[in-house]
């Protein structure tokens, strides 16, 4: 009897099977085998690329790559009116994004596993994506996903990615002068103007500079926010072998901080679904800034061999107020089952982070290949400091019924602060990675060599002092069935500190592999690119819950992940993009609830999304797009005890660019399908509710 798994395969193989006269057609172009590849980025508005300079950190064809790796190109962006990074991310297989909404430090979920946000090529505080809160794609040139494990290149902070990679990379200046200033507006009182300038200030000195303002309220009652960033960049030739990159960013974020329902009463429908439940009289909004300081060097000795060397210094600070039910510790009155005490919270978190990295590339042909050599070492020093008021006063500030809320509760903040943690993660690391191509077949290899010192001192649990050293290998293989077409194997291991461990015992590193294989699609002639691949992943000392003492956590035995994915665009002429994913992941819990499935992650997932443009005629200018996203049932608690049911939502988006000008608008829910997503805050199950039917215009000028 087949399993789940395998009818997946099966299903894959038989779309395989469709594309074959497109294969076919692809070699009979074409009967030469590639001996040389231009990667070619920047030339059309499409969403497909054939390269990548993150999966290597070398700029490597895709099809070379034992990985899977998806590339979110500015065009793609910009047409689907993607303003920020959890919007973006729903184009991708087995990504469950963090809400923009949700609480601090929640990562993305990527295979099962929590995956960490990178900012050209460099972590920023190990990558929790709200700890950054790269709300704000202005100023983002693409979006490179690495699925799986990266330790051999990547780190930093608390170690290295266990789930993934999401590396966000900026737009660069260039000699070209230029920008566009735009203001966008639309449901929820949303008034969003943003804009790009870049212009050369010399012959060898460009500079660029993007920027963004948002107000808007929320379809939760009462919640409102803010948010702007300004990233300026410049860039130096100094000499035609040389440039020196220079890189600000300054984001700031404030809204009045949401904390989720209770699931169970909220699926059930006896409570509001757009309830606030807290106490907002007199709470502040929850702050957070960040800071960050880049300078990278790049120097060409020859055609062969170049150096690359980044340093960055990162500052953020959150001032963190928000009042939330609880029903594990609070519950209701069961005379009146909707009505829960109300506690506040405060926290204060402080980080600072400075990370470095310098690689050496060299090229040559030896042993009957072509080689690319690869040398780095890396250099990451964190300080982190979280303070947190919970429960300072003895009793709750007063009860809110969540089916008819009248909101005159009192938000009283918890100072001083009763628990803190005080940390410091200092990462010393080398690298080596080989990438070998003979004929058909391409290799790569790659080994990092760890050395972590965690010292993480709290007022609560046992304080830690440790130091880790950890090997972290990869190999994989991709061989050329036909050009274009690639069949690949790859193996990645990573580790990392568990962040925020309060126990009665000191915390051993999490660590995680996966294997993975299946097939790569670069056809030009057709239009076809995408990658189906299939993977196995576990993760071991994993951090949950102590089940015997609130607030505390445990680290107990493996959760595993497997699954079929599919990521694919055809472009088969300039004025059609069709981008279409899909996953199936099963996930697996063996430790404190063995068969049970990890919470947040579907097993089933996809998006299929087209856009059409009018290049010629009277209606040259205009073009439109939409996309259905899916989901199947997420569990919200481990062990298993409720789920979210699934859900599909409809966007679509239309634009007319005339002159200098572009006029466009967006839909969000077009269908105003009314659904809950997993939240978390304090490890409730809770939930909140979907984005209703919005729309958005934007109104664009090029200067």
């Amino acid at each position: 009897m087949q399993s789940k798994f395998s009818r997946r395969l099966l299903s894959g193989a038989a779309l395989l099977a469709l594309c074959a006269p497109a294969f076919a057609q692809a070699a009979d172009e074409d009967a030469s085998w590639r001996q040389d590849t231009v990667v070619v980025t920047g030339q059309r508005a499409d969403y497909s690329v054939s390269g990548t300079a993150s999966a290597t950190r070398t700029d490597a064809p895709l099809i070379e790559v034992p990985q899977s790796v998806q590339v979110l190109t500015g065009a793609l962006l910009r047409e689907q009116d993607r303003r920020q990074l959890n919007e973006a991310l729903i184009n991708v297989s087995g990504v469950t994004p963090t809400r923009s909404d949700e609480n601090l430090f929640i990562p993305p979920i990527m295979r099962g596993f929590p995956a960490e946000v990178y900012l050209d090529g460099l972590p920023i505080f190990a990558g929790n994506q709200q700890a950054y809160d790269p709300s704000s794609l202005t100023g983002v040139e693409r979006i490179e996903v690495l699925k799986g494990p990266t330790a051999t290149l990547y780190g930093g902070g608390l170690g290295t990615p266990l789930g993934g990679l999401i590396n966000v990379a900026s737009a660069r200046p260039d000699a070209k002068r230029g920008g566009y200033v735009a203001l966008r507006g639309g449901s929820f009182s949303t008034i969003n103007p943003y804009g790009e300038f870049n212009a050369p200030l010399t012959d060898a000195i460009s500079a660029r500079i993007a920027a963004e303002y948002q107000s808007a309220d929320s379809w939760i009652d009462l919640v409102e926010g803010e948010r702007w960033s300004v990233q300026p960049s410049f860039l130096f030739e100094l000499s035609p072998q040389t440039e020196l990159l220079v890189q600000g960013q300054f984001n700031h974020r404030s809204s009045l901080e949401y904390s989720g329902i209770p699931a169970e009463q909220a699926l059930a429908g006896t409570i509001e679904r757009d309830v606030f439940p807290g106490s907002p009289i007199g709470q502040p909004r929850t702050e957070n800034d960040n800071r960050i300081g880049t300078v990278s060097l790049r120097h060409i000795f020859s055609d062969q061999l170049e150096l690359n060397v980044t340093g960055r210094y990162y500052r953020g600070t959150i001032d963190e107020y928000g009042s939330f039910v609880f029903p594990d510790l609070f519950p209701a009155d069961p005379a009146t089952p909707t009505v829960y005490p109300v506690a506040p919270v405060t926290m204060d978190t402080r980080t600072k982070e400075a990370t470095f990295d310098a690689n050496l590339t060299k090229r040559a042909e030896v042993l009957g290949g072509d080689h690319t050599l690869l040398l780095g070492v890396n250099y990451d020093r964190t300080d982190f400091y979280s303070g947190m008021g919970l429960f300072v006063s003895d009793t709750p500030s007063g009860t809110i019924d969540l089916a008819d809320p009248d909101y005159n509760l009192s938000y009283t903040p918890q100072l001083p602060v009763n628990s803190y943690t005080d940390d410091r993660f200092e990462t010393y690391a080398a690298y080596v990675q080989d990438q070998a191509s003979y004929g058909r077949l391409h290799l790569t290899g790659g080994l990092r060599v760890t050395s972590l010192k965690f010292v993480e001192n709290s007022n609560i649990g046992v304080a830690n002092d440790s130091t880790y050293t950890h090997v972290s290998p990869r190999i994989g293989a991709t061989f050329d069935l036909v050009p274009g077409v690639a069949a690949y194997a790859g193996y990645a291991t990573a580790f990392r500190a568990p962040f925020g461990f309060i126990g009665l015992a000191s915390p051993r590193p999490e660590t995680s592999d996966n294997l993975e294989g299946g097939l790569k699609l670069d056809l030009p002639a057709t239009g076809l690119s995408g990658t189906v691949a299939a993977f196995r992943q576990v993760r071991d000392d994993v951090t949950v819950s102590d089940p015997d003492n609130l607030g505390f956590y445990i680290q107990s035995g493996r959760q595993r992940a497997s699954g079929l994915e599919l990521d694919l665009v055809w472009e088969p002429v300039p004025a059609f993009s069709l981008l279409a994913n899909y996953a199936y992941t099963d996930t697996r819990d063996e430790g404190v609830a063995p068969g049970d499935e990890l919470t947040r992650v579907p097993n089933n997932s996809g998006r299929i999304a087209a856009r059409y443009r009018v290049l010629d005629g009277s209606l040259k200018g205009l073009s439109f797009g939409a996309g259905v996203t899916a989901f199947s049932s997420r569990e919200l608690t481990l062990p298993n005890t409720v789920a979210v049911p699934g859900y599909a939502a409809i966007d679509a988006q239309a634009s007319y660019e005339f002159d200098h000008f572009t006029v466009g608008v967006s839909a969000i829910n077009l269908g105003g399908r009314e659904a809950f997503d997993p939240f978390s805050y304090f490890g409730n199950a809770i939930v909140a509710p979907n984005q209703p039917r919005s729309v958005f215009l934007t109104l664009k000028a090029g200067i």
